[in-house]
Protein backbone atom coordinates (compact mmCIF):
# COMPACT_ATOMS: atom_id res chain seq x y z
CA UNK A 1 0.00 0.00 0.00
CA UNK A 2 1.39 3.39 -0.95
CA UNK A 3 1.94 5.99 1.77
CA UNK A 4 -0.72 8.50 0.53
CA UNK A 5 -3.35 5.76 0.41
CA UNK A 6 -2.38 4.60 3.91
CA UNK A 7 -2.73 8.13 5.32
CA UNK A 8 -6.10 8.57 3.60
CA UNK A 9 -7.33 5.27 5.04
CA UNK A 10 -6.19 6.26 8.54
CA UNK A 11 -8.01 9.60 8.33
CA UNK A 12 -11.14 7.80 7.14
CA UNK A 13 -11.02 5.40 10.10
CA UNK A 14 -10.57 8.31 12.55
CA UNK A 15 -13.49 10.18 10.98
CA UNK A 16 -15.70 7.08 11.09
CA UNK A 17 -14.84 6.54 14.78
CA UNK A 18 -15.79 10.12 15.63
CA UNK A 19 -19.13 9.77 13.83
CA UNK A 20 -19.99 6.49 15.56
CA UNK A 21 -18.90 7.83 18.98
CA UNK A 22 -20.36 11.36 19.15
CA UNK A 23 -20.10 11.42 22.93
CA UNK A 24 -16.31 11.44 22.72
CA UNK A 25 -16.35 14.59 20.57
CA UNK A 26 -19.40 16.27 22.13
CA UNK A 27 -19.83 15.36 25.80
CA UNK A 28 -23.37 15.84 27.12
CA UNK A 29 -24.14 19.28 28.51
CA UNK A 30 -24.98 19.04 32.23
CA UNK A 31 -28.43 20.19 33.24
CA UNK A 32 -29.47 21.91 36.44
CA UNK A 33 -30.56 19.83 39.41
CA UNK A 34 -34.32 20.47 39.29
CA UNK A 35 -34.96 19.45 42.89
CA UNK A 36 -32.28 21.87 44.05
CA UNK A 37 -33.81 24.62 41.90
CA UNK A 38 -37.15 24.02 43.65
CA UNK A 39 -35.46 24.24 47.06
CA UNK A 40 -33.82 27.51 46.03
CA UNK A 41 -37.14 28.95 44.86
CA UNK A 42 -38.69 28.03 48.21
CA UNK A 43 -35.75 29.57 50.08
CA UNK A 44 -36.23 32.86 48.26
CA UNK A 45 -40.04 32.86 48.39
CA UNK A 46 -40.30 32.57 52.18
CA UNK A 47 -38.16 35.70 52.43
CA UNK A 48 -40.59 37.80 50.41
CA UNK A 49 -43.01 39.85 52.51
CA UNK A 50 -46.06 39.37 50.28
CA UNK A 51 -48.34 36.42 51.14
CA UNK A 52 -48.66 33.39 48.89
CA UNK A 53 -51.01 33.85 45.96
CA UNK A 54 -53.98 31.58 45.18
CA UNK A 55 -51.98 29.48 42.74
CA UNK A 56 -48.85 29.15 44.88
CA UNK A 57 -48.37 25.93 46.85
CA UNK A 58 -47.93 26.16 50.61
CA UNK A 59 -44.30 25.89 51.68
CA UNK A 60 -43.94 23.50 54.60
CA UNK A 61 -40.18 22.86 54.52
CA UNK A 62 -38.04 24.92 56.88
CA UNK A 63 -34.57 26.37 56.34
CA UNK A 64 -33.21 23.41 58.33
CA UNK A 65 -35.02 20.97 56.03
CA UNK A 66 -33.61 22.60 52.91
CA UNK A 67 -30.13 22.78 54.42
CA UNK A 68 -30.14 19.06 55.23
CA UNK A 69 -31.32 18.18 51.72
CA UNK A 70 -28.67 20.34 50.07
CA UNK A 71 -25.92 18.84 52.22
CA UNK A 72 -27.06 15.38 51.14
CA UNK A 73 -26.94 16.47 47.49
CA UNK A 74 -23.39 17.74 48.03
CA UNK A 75 -22.38 14.46 49.64
CA UNK A 76 -23.89 12.55 46.71
CA UNK A 77 -22.08 14.76 44.16
CA UNK A 78 -25.37 15.97 42.66
CA UNK A 79 -24.28 19.56 41.95
CA UNK A 80 -23.60 19.71 38.20
CA UNK A 81 -23.76 23.30 37.00
CA UNK A 82 -22.77 26.78 38.10
CA UNK A 83 -26.45 27.44 38.85
CA UNK A 84 -26.53 24.38 41.12
CA UNK A 85 -23.59 25.73 43.10
CA UNK A 86 -25.22 29.17 43.30
CA UNK A 87 -28.53 27.75 44.49
CA UNK A 88 -26.76 25.57 47.06
CA UNK A 89 -24.69 28.51 48.31
CA UNK A 90 -27.77 30.68 48.85
CA UNK A 91 -29.51 27.94 50.82
CA UNK A 92 -26.49 26.99 52.92
CA UNK A 93 -25.75 30.60 53.87
CA UNK A 94 -29.17 30.75 55.50
CA UNK A 95 -27.97 28.35 58.16
CA UNK A 96 -27.23 29.70 61.63
CA UNK A 97 -23.95 27.78 61.97
CA UNK A 98 -20.62 29.45 61.29
CA UNK A 99 -19.05 26.47 59.52
CA UNK A 100 -21.96 26.43 57.06
CA UNK A 101 -21.10 29.98 56.02
CA UNK A 102 -17.65 28.72 55.04
CA UNK A 103 -19.28 25.92 53.07
CA UNK A 104 -21.53 28.47 51.35
CA UNK A 105 -18.46 30.58 50.60
CA UNK A 106 -16.72 27.62 48.97
CA UNK A 107 -19.81 26.84 46.89
CA UNK A 108 -19.95 30.48 45.77
CA UNK A 109 -16.26 30.51 44.83
CA UNK A 110 -16.72 27.37 42.70
CA UNK A 111 -19.77 28.92 41.07
CA UNK A 112 -17.83 32.11 40.29
CA UNK A 113 -14.93 30.08 38.90
CA UNK A 114 -17.44 28.41 36.57
CA UNK A 115 -18.37 31.81 35.16
CA UNK A 116 -21.50 32.78 37.11
CA UNK A 117 -20.99 36.50 37.83
CA UNK A 118 -23.72 36.58 40.49
CA UNK A 119 -21.54 34.32 42.60
CA UNK A 120 -18.71 36.85 42.65
CA UNK A 121 -20.79 39.05 44.97
CA UNK A 122 -22.04 35.98 46.84
CA UNK A 123 -18.49 34.86 47.58
CA UNK A 124 -17.87 38.22 49.30
CA UNK A 125 -21.18 38.16 51.17
CA UNK A 126 -20.68 34.65 52.55
CA UNK A 127 -17.20 35.53 53.81
CA UNK A 128 -18.58 38.66 55.53
CA UNK A 129 -21.30 36.56 57.08
CA UNK A 130 -18.80 34.01 58.36
CA UNK A 131 -16.54 36.68 59.86
CA UNK A 132 -19.37 38.34 61.76
CA UNK A 133 -20.64 34.97 62.98
CA UNK A 134 -17.32 34.38 64.76
CA UNK A 135 -17.39 37.91 66.21
CA UNK A 136 -14.89 39.30 63.71
CA UNK A 137 -15.43 42.41 61.55
CA UNK A 138 -16.81 42.00 58.06
CA UNK A 139 -14.50 43.44 55.40
CA UNK A 140 -16.67 44.11 52.33
CA UNK A 141 -19.78 45.62 53.92
CA UNK A 142 -22.45 43.27 52.58
CA UNK A 143 -24.14 42.57 55.91
CA UNK A 144 -26.77 44.76 57.55
CA UNK A 145 -28.18 43.43 60.84
CA UNK A 146 -31.11 44.46 62.97
CA UNK A 147 -33.68 42.95 65.30
CA UNK A 148 -36.92 44.06 66.85
CA UNK A 149 -34.95 45.34 69.85
CA UNK A 150 -31.79 46.75 68.24
CA UNK A 151 -31.22 49.26 65.44
CA UNK A 152 -29.68 48.44 62.10
CA UNK A 153 -25.90 48.15 61.97
CA UNK A 154 -23.06 46.89 59.81
CA UNK A 155 -20.83 46.44 62.83
CA UNK A 156 -18.45 44.87 63.45
CA UNK A 157 -16.93 46.19 60.22
CA UNK A 158 -13.41 47.11 59.07
CA UNK A 159 -14.20 49.20 55.97
CA UNK A 160 -10.67 50.42 55.26
CA UNK A 161 -9.13 46.97 54.71
CA UNK A 162 -10.67 46.69 51.23
CA UNK A 163 -10.65 49.55 48.72
CA UNK A 164 -13.71 50.57 46.75
CA UNK A 165 -11.87 49.54 43.57
CA UNK A 166 -11.55 46.04 44.99
CA UNK A 167 -15.19 46.02 46.07
CA UNK A 168 -16.19 46.94 42.53
CA UNK A 169 -14.40 43.86 41.20
CA UNK A 170 -16.60 41.78 43.47
CA UNK A 171 -19.86 43.55 42.67
CA UNK A 172 -20.00 45.13 46.15
CA UNK A 173 -21.18 48.76 46.41
CA UNK A 174 -18.61 51.40 47.42
CA UNK A 175 -18.68 52.86 50.91
CA UNK A 176 -20.68 55.92 49.86
CA UNK A 177 -23.42 53.73 48.39
CA UNK A 178 -23.37 51.51 51.45
CA UNK A 179 -24.02 54.57 53.60
CA UNK A 180 -27.00 55.50 51.39
CA UNK A 181 -28.32 51.95 51.68
CA UNK A 182 -27.85 52.07 55.45
CA UNK A 183 -29.73 55.37 55.72
CA UNK A 184 -32.54 54.10 53.50
CA UNK A 185 -32.95 50.90 55.50
CA UNK A 186 -32.87 52.83 58.76
CA UNK A 187 -35.63 55.14 57.53
CA UNK A 188 -37.91 52.41 56.20
CA UNK A 189 -37.45 49.34 58.39
CA UNK A 190 -40.71 48.60 60.19
CA UNK A 191 -40.23 44.93 61.13
CA UNK A 192 -37.41 42.55 62.02
CA UNK A 193 -35.93 40.48 59.20
CA UNK A 194 -37.08 36.96 58.40
CA UNK A 195 -36.01 34.71 61.28
CA UNK A 196 -35.69 31.00 60.47
CA UNK A 197 -35.94 28.24 63.02
CA UNK A 198 -32.47 27.39 64.36
CA UNK A 199 -30.64 24.49 62.75
CA UNK A 200 -29.05 21.92 65.06
CA UNK A 201 -25.49 22.59 66.14
CA UNK A 202 -23.55 25.50 67.65
CA UNK A 203 -25.24 28.77 66.88
CA UNK A 204 -23.84 32.06 65.71
CA UNK A 205 -25.48 35.47 65.41
CA UNK A 206 -27.57 35.40 62.18
CA UNK A 207 -27.42 38.17 59.61
CA UNK A 208 -30.42 39.31 57.54
CA UNK A 209 -30.96 37.03 54.55
CA UNK A 210 -29.94 37.95 51.02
Amino acid sequence: MSRPIGIALLLFVISLHAQTNPSSANPPIPINNLELTQLYNEDQRVRQPKPLGPGEPKITRTDADRLAMVKQMIANDQLRTAADYRHAAFIVQHSLVSSDYLLAHTLAVICAADGDKACVWLSAATLDRYLQSIQQPQIYGTQFKWTADSPITQQPYTPDLITDAMRKKLGVPPLADQQKQFDDLKAHITAPPYSPKPAPGPLSQPSPPK
